[in-house]
């Protein structure tokens, strides 16, 4: 199964090839066009509360067409734009403004642009009503105020393209039936005003569509900076992790081990904590690689390290390679008992791998010496300084016939 950011990936790319072809649907893949619609919801509902707002002053402000046009239906007209569509319109507007969060997580995106779609027919239906109620002489040429009804759709609410299609053909079908019931004695109107409102109609559904397809392009934008960005900083925190792991053996190497042990100093000075260090040589690591080779010597390393590394068994302890054939074992909050089974059981660990060395001095294997040092931190007292007592110990082990622990 594709992880979830590798579907998105895919998906991105689907949608940008779709968006691209002259008569794109406006839709991405399910999942992604779900992921689309949360996204922009926050950003929707905040454009929705300033925006209708002052759509609802406009709607009103029309009152002066109303009296100009069809006055002898004001006193309708007062009652309609004012008692019937302000109320519902400030209902609805209310909730956007002083509950946006509970709008986003009760109604979905595409129930919330239904509702917008709805609230532009009812305009154009408030329109139309007071329209078909007038017989004055002038209220025939305010038919094409429904111009202004399908630019609030499609230009300033700007509806989802499909809604806009959808509430263009309910408003330009009211339109055309009001002017088809105009007097008999003004025929040369209904061409004119039809093509108004239909010319409107199209190069505003043109203007929504565009403005749709390019927002959804910058959204598709985002999401691969976003890849891109998450791609840049995985690539960046494995050069780090590479910085600080040596490629032969795969432990953390010397830059690595300064600043663990640094962090681990920091809190045991905090809680006056023990900490120990254990100090490993390979026992006549130069003559093994005279003898066998270095390739077979970056093997036995290797092997080595491992054995180390599966010595340990508190998540905190930490072995990194310091030098040719030398590592150091960082133990937090160990006493010197514990340190030195840890160190005996990461000698016997070694010598247990009975990887044949014929030039040893020691034994027919490979061996290791171990030096253990253990301090409670104090504010005078350094970790190079337990690193020296290390060392000392280790040299004591090599003086003593290696192939042991010294503390």
């Amino acid at each position: 199964m594709m992880p979830d950011q590798d579907i998105e990936r895919a998906e991105v790319a689907v949608a940008s090839d779709s968006l691209d072809k002259p008569l794109s649907w406006l839709r991405f893949p399910a999942r992604l066009e779900q992921q689309y619609l949360r996204d922009g919801a926050a950003g929707r509902v905040r454009y929705v509360a300033l925006s209708g707002a002052l759509s609802l002053l406009i709607f009103n402000g029309f009152l002066v067409a109303d009296y100009l046009m069809a006055h002898d239906v004001l006193a309708l007209a007062i009652q309609v734009r004012l008692g019937v569509f302000t109320p519902i319109a400030l209902l609805l507007l209310s909730a956007v403004w002083f509950a946006p969060k509970w709008v986003i997580k009760n109604i979905p995106p595409l129930i919330f642009e239904a509702l917008l779609a709805l609230s532009g027919v009812f305009a154009s239906a408030c329109l139309a009503y007071i329209l078909a109620s007038s017989h004055s002489p002038t209220s025939q040429y305010y038919h094409i105020g429904q111009m202004v009804v399908v630019m609030y759709g499609n230009v300033v609410q700007r509806l989802r393209f499909g809604y806009a299609v959808a509430t263009s053909a309910v408003v330009y079908t009211m339109h055309i039936g009001g002017v088809l019931m105009l007097d008999a004695s003004n025929p040369r109107l209904v061409l004119p005003m039809v093509a108004m409102v239909g010319a409107t109609v199209v190069f505003t559904l043109m203007a929504n569509f565009a403005w749709e397809r390019d927002h959804r392009r910058n959204y598709l934008l985002s999401l691969r900076r976003q890849h891109l960005t998450h791609d840049l900083n995985e690539v960046r925190a494995r050069l780090q992790q590479l910085s600080r792991i040596d490629p032969l053996t795969g432990l953390y190497n010397r830059r690595h081990l300064e600043w663990y042990l640094q962090q681990v100093w920091r809190r045991a000075l905090h809680g006056g904590e023990v900490v120990s260090i254990i100090m490993i040589d390979i026992d006549h690591f130069k003559k093994y690689n005279d003898l066998y080779g270095h390739t077979l010597g970056d093997q036995c390393l290797a092997r080595v390290a491992k054995a180390l590394a599966d010595g340990l068994r508190r998540a905190g302890d930490l072995v990194a390679r310091v030098g040719g054939e030398e590592f150091i074992v960082v133990l937090p909050q160990t006493d010197p008992a514990e340190a030195y089974q840890a160190a005996e059981r990461v000698r016997q660990a070694v010598q247990a791998l009975q990887i044949e060395h014929a030039d040893s001095v020691t034994a027919a294997v490979v061996t290791c010496s171990l030096g253990v040092a253990s301090c409670r931190v104090q504010p005078e007292q350094t970790d190079t300084q337990l690193i020296a007592q290390a060392d000392a110990a280790l040299y004591r082990a090599k003086q003593a016939g290696r192939n042991q622990v010294a503390s």
